[in-house]
């Protein structure tokens, strides 16, 4: 065989690696999609062995998600931004990483990486929630000035966002956000399972989201549906989603 046809055999061997590779990324990413989450890992971590592939980053972000074990999923959310920087899951592994050391109450750690996320992503779409967690970081490590002027930045400039509106409610000098009334349908340790519920409640048309909640150091995940000017309405769809097998109880939002 002569040496061009040699390379053509190796290019097409290569291009058919390649191609086998990119479709078990797809696989696994529908099993994470659909929620079959063990079948999902397995296939992941066996992706991750080839450390070559262009898309690892991507594999590395999926087994940092499905990974309740925190340092674990630290640990990927770290590879990805120190050694993948330019991939496009760089600034979401920076916050998420930040976000755990907050629910460890990390909160000079949590502030380094946010600070660097801020310095090396200064365009990225996250920042509503980065100049959130960021303004929660200050606070807590005793500086509220730079947490209250950080909140606010984010309130000026996204008023609308959800994160302005839990903002809003942290900045002693303005008045709460205007109280409202939900129905909560969970509360999960695992944030897959909680999107896991809120998608299936999304499904069935209804207007969910997730808000996290720090109980004594320990991130929780709820589940909300719907929003109501009074207790009445909350009450009424609690109802509803009764009657379709789907226990909730009406609380405060904020």
């Amino acid at each position: 065989m002569s040496k061009l046809s040699l390379n053509r055999v190796i290019s097409a061997a290569t291009l058919i690696a390649s191609f086998l590779f990119s479709q078990s990324i797809d696989e696994a990413i529908k099993l994470f999609n659909t929620f079959q989450f063990d079948k999902a890992k397995a296939m992941f971590e066996e992706l991750a062995r080839n450390e070559n592939n262009p898309r690892i980053a991507e594999i590395y972000y999926y087994l940092a998600r499905l990974n309740v074990n925190p340092d674990t999923a630290s640990y990927y959310y770290q590879l990805i931004y120190k050694k993948y920087p330019q991939s496009r899951y760089a600034d979401v592994a920076y916050l998420e990483d930040a976000k755990i050391a907050i629910g460890r109450e990390e909160f000079k750690k949590a502030l380094e990486i946010l600070n660097e996320l801020k310095e090396n992503y200064p365009n990225s779409e996250l920042k509503e929630e980065i100049l959130f967690w960021s303004g929660i970081a200050y606070i807590e490590t005793g500086n509220k000035e730079a947490g209250y002027k950080t909140l606010q930045e984010l309130i000026n400039g996204y008023p609308k966002s959800i994160w302005a509106n839990r903002a809003r409610n942290l900045l002693p000098t303005t008045e709460p956000a205007k109280e409202y009334y939900t129905v909560q349908v969970g509360s999960y340790r695992n944030k897959l399972n909680a999107e896991k519920a809120m998608e299936d409640l999304k499904s069935r048309g209804f207007d969910a989201w997730i808000v996290e909640a720090d109980v004594m150091g320990k991130i929780y995940y709820r589940v909300w549906v719907g929003r109501f000017d009074t207790m009445e309405q909350a009450k009424s769809l609690a109802t509803r989603l009764d009657s379709i097998g789907i226990k909730g109880n009406v609380v405060k939002g904020y």
